[in-house]
């Protein structure tokens, strides 16, 4: 008859025969797999080797080969040759070798001009040509990358530019030592010519090995647009910008205040400056001198006055510079010498006579370096106040760092510390020394080349901005400033830039001479290409805050006046690496990581596992999430190697599912599906649609845990482990749900891996390389150029994502309770029971005992009422307000232990309660809490209130038990 025919007693008849058949389906399902595992534990028993004999290979027993599970050799630049068979066991070296080459071959990586896709541009930031590969490298290129793989898969035509900074000061200290070491020769016995040959000749043959090195990496980067800051366009471009910047009086040449290296004879920048603090009296290495020189004295001394009128007390860290001061500066409000202003003090060396001022401002004046000395106890910073002095500038010292002939006879071309005890015993001689004490100072060390600051006035071009930038550098490797000086008959100085008007800048020496002809009488940027017309602005700049205002702020000042517009609209500021205990990585701490190190494994206390470039450059993707800092703990590396291997093993679990003649369907219709390909779609659907919008909001941190979560908690964990009973003795009766398990199965994998891809390239192209393709369709050549996954609408079930929480949380309970077993007992299939308190909470328990029973491992599973004996011999945990779970014993239960745990739940939740209640009946609760949180509020108490109650019941049923035993 019709189902409308049916009476309410046929129905339930009809329903209860339904039941009893699924049982029965379940029963027979659980007795093939105990049958299986009987099975397999008498193979392993009769594959035991007999002692003293070698135990045969497979091949020999006639089994597998195998040669079956090892990759062919592929020949440079070819398409990877995969083996027969999925290896056993995830080995990075051989997933991640060969597809690189491929790649960078095929031209995956390269954009096109005339493209009409949008598009996607970032520059890496140019690493220095001497360099070599550190974590903070690692830390750019992962986040780069997998913006760069992610926006290439989203349709975008994408550049990401390489290139290398000459990095004039390191290269030039390199190729010095070099010649040093094999010529016995210094730069300037080889000359400006020959020295730079020197340099290019070592640049073409160790320079650039980090590009190599990011390769291995796995960085997508356009290398068919590598640029180097010295190339013949970077030249021209620094040429022509610094012309425009010059005619437009940007640029300017003038006396400033710069930190001057001796040993490298060059300006070094702010950044380049490292300060140690010294807090007394102390001896410092400094490169060029045998002894060690002391820093952290305040030495004293006096000035005679002009006339006989006494003398006047100076202090001074340094000095030696005295021997150039022209005049002495007196706080305005100091008693002692304010009636000395206007008078003069006699230097004892030379005769020159110094004015003493008290209203001075003396922030442009160079105060202890050879110009103005203050008295004691007066910071430089307090003379704010006064009218400035135009002093004469003496400059005392050499480029090397000795004293020349302005600083006296007696002192000329002593090294500038040796000159400082020089001086110091000459004004004993005199009777002018006052004696010394401790001073607590920040000392400047040059990160390059370890020698001390020494601050100069020198001649120096310079940018005006927000705070005058020094560009120029007195280094004979790297861009020239194009300026020439024009030399004049009449001129009465003939030194090279004693005039500052006689300086022209041009592109070059022919243009010079046409300028300069003009004076002492088009604005087209170089190479307006293709390139720059479809390349710029850029779309980001990922780098470090460290360089926010360094560099950052005079890329946008500079792109927006020789570009025409901001070079990049959006700044990612990525963290800075410490170790795991927030120390900052150093040599001396030997905390350094080199992460070609941790790509090629080594050997560590705790770590004797190779790792490899994936493990490695998720792990730093994770961590950005840290503020502005990361503290790496290697294990965490370690962690994510040993969850490649997991979803090696996943991938290799499901191709043995599909099969060899699987065939992808054309397309998928969830609604007719089994539940837990309902589920996995929803959630898949949920994560692809988070880590997108992550992506976009470049949070990356958040955008690999959502990959990382579907990848291991859900397809993983749940959905391969719940649909292995259709896999389990060919049962037909699973035969469907078999198949939409494939189709499902295969769905997840061709999804989950374009996903994942941006994270972890080489993994993912190795294993979707392996999967199957539709029938009639032609499938990407790369997953490097295949669609990122989109949300697909029918897909999401919210629904039956409702329900996998009720059973994965009833699953959670039942494991707990397990591992409550002795440690022998925790792996034995076990009975257990569900009790049920409500209708819904019964139906949606029954209709899943199956999955329940297969993800928590049990031997039966029994669906309890309300109004069921509670189970005896059972240790007992509440999963809600409306189920509590049993797990049956083999021996008798330690009652008191198991009403302890109980107590100790109750009191958390009696807590939870006092809590809501005290807030509910706070005063103005009703009338200014809304009406959705005071509806949450009595929804959640209601609910802690009966699950107080279950657990009540659960205390009650096991002190009966105990009192029946």
């Amino acid at each position: 008859m019709d189902l409308q025919e049916l009476t309410p007693e046929a129905l339930e008849k009809k329903k209860k025969k339904e039941e009893k058949a699924r049982e029965k389906e379940l029963k027979k399902l659980k007795a093939a797999q105990k049958a299986e595992a009987a099975k397999l534990q008498a193979q392993k028993a009769s594959n035991a080797p007999e002692s003293g004999k070698k135990k045969n290979t497979k091949k020999e027993a006639g089994g597998e080969n195998p040669e079956d599970y090892n990759d062919p050799e592929t020949p440079m630049g070819e398409k990877k040759r995969l083996s027969r068979q999925m290896a056993k066991t995830y080995k990075p070296s051989a997933v991640e070798k060969s597809w690189y080459e491929w790649w960078e071959k095929s031209t995956f990586f390269e954009a096109d001009a005339d493209s009409s896709k949008p598009p996607f541009v970032i520059v890496l930031p140019p690493p220095n040509v001497t360099g070599a590969l550190h974590i903070g490298h690692a830390l750019t290129a992962a986040i780069q990358d997998t913006i760069i793989r992610w926006r290439r898969m989203s349709g975008y035509n994408t550049l990401w530019v390489p290139g290398m900074d000459h990095a004039g000061i390191a290269t030039q200290v390199v190729v010095e030592k070099k010649i040093m070491r094999e010529m016995k020769l210094t730069r300037h016995d080889v000359g400006r010519d020959g020295f730079i040959a020197e340099v290019w000749k070592w640049k073409n043959e160790y320079g650039g090995t980090i590009l190599k090195q990011l390769r291995r990496l796995g960085a997508s980067l356009d290398w068919s647009r590598e640029c180097f800051t010295m190339d013949d366009k970077r030249s021209k471009a620094v040429t022509e910008a610094f012309v425009r910047l010059y005619k437009e009086g940007v640029i300017y040449r003038d006396l400033r205040l710069v930190n001057w290296d001796c040993v490298l004879r060059t300006a070094i920048s702010d950044i380049e400056v490292e300060h140690i603090e010294i807090k007394e009296r102390t001896p410092l290495r400094v490169p060029g001198y045998e002894k060690p020189v002391e820093f952290g004295v305040l030495t004293s001394f006096a000035y005679p006055l002009e006339g006989g009128l006494g003398e006047i007390i100076v202090a001074t860290t340094r000095v030696e510079t005295m021997l150039g001061d022209t005049a002495i500066a007196i706080h305005p409000n100091d008693p002692r010498y304010s009636h000395l202003h206007g008078k003069f003090a006699i230097h004892p060396f030379n005769g020159r006579k110094l004015p003493i001022v008290c209203d001075a401002v003396l922030v442009d004046m160079n105060f202890g370096t050879g110009a103005v000395k203050i008295t004691p106890a007066h910071d430089p910073n307090d003379f704010e106040v006064g009218k400035r002095h135009n002093l004469e500038f003496i400059n005392i010292f050499t480029d090397d760092g000795n004293i020349n002939s302005n600083g006296g006879p007696e002192f000329a071309g002593m090294p500038r510390f040796k000159a400082r005890v020089a001086v110091t015993e000459a004004l004993k001689e005199k009777g002018l020394y006052r004696g010394d004490k401790n001073n607590e100072m920040r000392l400047g060390i040059c990160s390059r080349s370890n020698d001390v600051v020494e601050p100069l006035i020198k001649p120096q071009w310079w940018l005006e901005n927000i705070r005058d930038w020094c560009i120029s550098r007195q280094l004979w490797w790297g861009h020239r400033i194009p300026a020439w000086y024009a030399m004049l008959d009449d001129d009465e100085l003939k030194e090279l830039g004693a005039y500052n008007n006689h300086w022209v800048v041009a592109r070059n020496e022919e243009e010079a001479k046409d300028e300069a002809s003009r004076i002492f009488a088009g604005k087209k940027w170089p190479d307006d290409t293709k390139d720059l017309r479809a390349f710029y602005p850029t779309s980001v700049l990922e780098t470090g805050h460290d360089i926010l205002f360094f560099w950052v702020a005079r890329m946008v000042m500079l792109g927006m006046k020789l570009g025409g517009d901001v070079p990049f609209s959006k700044v990612y500021l990525h963290p800075m690496i410490r170790d795991a205990h927030g120390r900052k990585m150093s040599k001396s701490l030997g905390n350094v990581i080199d992460p070609l190190e941790v790509i090629n494994g080594i050997t560590l206390k705790g770590l004797h596992k190779r790792l490899e470039e994936d493990a490695l450059r998720f792990a730093l993707v994770s961590y950005t999430a840290q503020s502005d800092k990361i503290n790496l703990d290697i294990q965490r590396v370690v962690g994510y190697r040993q969850w490649c291997n997991k979803l090696w093993n996943a991938i290799r679990f499901a191709m043995s599912k599909l099969g060899d003649d699987y065939i992808p369907p054309a397309a998928i219709v969830p609604d007719t599906m089994p539940f837990s390909c309902k589920w996995i779609l929803s959630v898949l659907n949920k994560a692809i649609s988070k880590t997108v919008l992550c992506l976009d909001s470049y949070e990356f941190s958040d955008a690999a845990t959502a990959v990382y979560s579907w990848w291991q908690f859900q397809l993983c964990d749940v959905f391969i482990e719940v649909i292995k009973p259709y896999f389990a003795g060919n049962d037909p009766a699973f035969a469907a749900e078999r198949r939409y398990a494939q189709d499902t199965l295969w769905l997840c994998l061709d999804n989950g891996l374009r996903l994942l891809h941006p994270f972890m390239p080489f993994v993912t192209e190795e294993l979707w390389q392996r999967l199957p393709s539709k029938k009639d369709s032609v499938r990407k050549e790369s997953i490097v150029i295949s669609e990122y996954p989109s949300t697909v609408e029918c897909w999401t079930n919210d629904a039956v994502e409702l329900e996998m929480d009720i059973i994965e949380s009833v699953v959670k309970s039942l494991r707990s309770l397990r591992s409550q077993l002795a440690p022998n007992e925790r792996f034995e299939r076990r009975a257990a029971f569900v009790r049920c308190r409500t209708n819904d909470a019964c139906h949606t328990i029954k209709k899943h005992e199956l999955e329940i029973a297969t993800l928590a491992t049990l031997s039966s599973l029994d669906v309890l009422g309300e109004a069921d004996d509670a189970p005896v011999g059972c240790i007992v945990d509440v999963v809600n307000e409306a189920l509590s779970v049993y797990l049956k014993l083999k021996g008798s239960i330690n009652v008191e232990a198991e009403l302890e745990k109980l107590k100790k739940k109750m009191e958390e939740i009696e807590k939870q309660c006092d809590g809501l209640k005290k807030k509910t009946s706070a005063p103005g609760y009703q009338e200014k809490v809304p009406v959705h949180i005071r509806e949450a509020d009595e929804t959640k108490l209601a609910s802690l209130l009966q699950e107080l109650l279950s657990f009540k019941e659960a205390s009650e049923h096991l002190e009966r038990e105990n009192s029946v035993s």
